[in-house]
């Protein structure tokens, strides 16, 4: 298993595209990152690059002016866990969360809180 790529080199295009459609609609970006070093293996790179894309893409349809969007990363010895969370009133429809689920995603969503949905990587 080689290590391609950082953290940094995927998330960094993600990041500031996010930066400049939430400063036109008034939502706030936050990142949480633990490591932006933390090496991504070749075969990890297309999923982590498409789950950023899809669920940034998520919350900015369920984000509104006042709303906040978080990316975050945390890793420890044998995982790394990526993570899209929004403030928006919106939440998932069972079905969404059923298929983000069945997909492998971890997710966490309950009216009157945040969205949160993550990708769980193996080191």
């Amino acid at each position: 298993m080689l290590m391609a790529t950082h953290f940094i080199d995927i998330i960094g295009p993600h990041y500031q595209d996010l930066l400049a459609r939430c400063e036109k609609r008034k939502i706030s970006v936050n990142l949480d990152i633990q490591d932006l070093t933390v090496p991504i293996c070749d075969d990890d790179h297309d999923r982590v690059d498409k789950f950023l894309r899809d669920e940034i893409r998520r919350a900015l349809r369920n984000c509104s002016a006042g709303d906040k969007i978080t990316l975050s990363e945390a890793n420890n010895d044998t995982t790394i866990k990526i993570s899209v969370k929004n403030s928006g009133a919106e939440t998932l429809s069972a079905e969404e969360k059923a298929r983000l689920i069945e997909a492998g995603y971890e997710v966490r969503a309950r009216f009157g809180y945040d969205t949160i949905i993550s990708l769980r990587l193996e080191k």
